[in-house]
């Protein structure tokens, strides 16, 4: 990358990789920060030492985004170890590639190496640098996104709709939203990708009757019609820690 890049003088090696526990700490840390602090004219400003945590943690992922550029730029698949053993795809790299499989192809290093070489035609047109932005901006977005308490989290969600919507087919993230101090949406929509929740468009005339928010979803259950609760007890245990 050019020397102008802020990236450029970010180090890949020894030091900079920190150890699992480290990085899980700074980015619980950081999630538990508030985005804004209050500051003199009761104004609420960013809070720096968030967007220094947040720094931090783009510097921890750093060797991890340099190793998918070169994997992209020159289409190389990462390996580990030497001698008899110089093909032992990088255990991350692999389930990545699994994803571009045809249907029945074996994750092989030969056929993990043809999809590598292809994915340079998702960023075409584009400078080095300007894929590794790329790159940043997704992880970027996943930091913002990182609930440490993420089970909890679900668990109060299923908990909050079988409470207050046991009787009903429907409810929208807007409704559940006035019983819980946080959005329910992506909650919801994890559940809905596993199956336990169906979502609606808002144009539905059944969706309708509960008034979403503008723009707002709602989402109905696919339960047992033997079933009294939204959800499942089983979906509260899964989510137990």
């Amino acid at each position: 990358m050019p020397s102008s890049h802020y990236a450029s003088t970010w180090k890949t090696g020894g030091a900079a990789v920190k150890p699992l526990e480290e990085v899980n700490a700074i980015g619980r840390r950081y999630a538990e920060l508030p985005e804004e602090i209050p500051a003199a004219g009761d104004r609420m400003v960013s809070n720096p030492e968030k967007e220094n945590l947040l720094l931090e943690l783009c510097q921890c992922f750093h060797p991890y985004l340099m190793k998918y550029l070169v994997m992209i730029c020159r289409g190389r698949v990462p390996i580990v170890g030497h001698g008899n053993f110089p093909a032992y795809t990088n255990k991350d790299v692999k389930p990545f590639l699994m994803y571009f499989l045809a249907k029945g192809q074996k994750p092989t290093y030969q056929i993990l190496t043809t999809i590598s070489r292809t994915l340079h035609l998702a960023f075409k047109g584009m400078q080095t640098e300007e894929v590794y932005d790329v790159l940043m901006e997704q992880l970027v977005g996943a930091l913002k996104g990182y609930d440490p308490n993420y089970k909890s989290t679900v668990k109060m969600v299923v908990e909050a709709a079988n409470h207050e919507f046991s009787k009903r087919k429907q409810f929208s993230a807007a409704e559940l939203n006035r019983h819980l101090d946080i959005d329910s949406t992506r909650y919801l929509r994890l559940l809905g990708r596993l199956g336990f929740l169906r979502e609606q468009e808002r144009a539905e005339k059944t969706a309708m009757i509960f008034g979403p928010a503008p723009g707002g979803r709602h989402w109905s259950c696919q339960r047992a019609a033997s079933s009294s609760r939204l959800l499942p007890p089983e979906v509260v245990r899964s989510f137990r820690i």
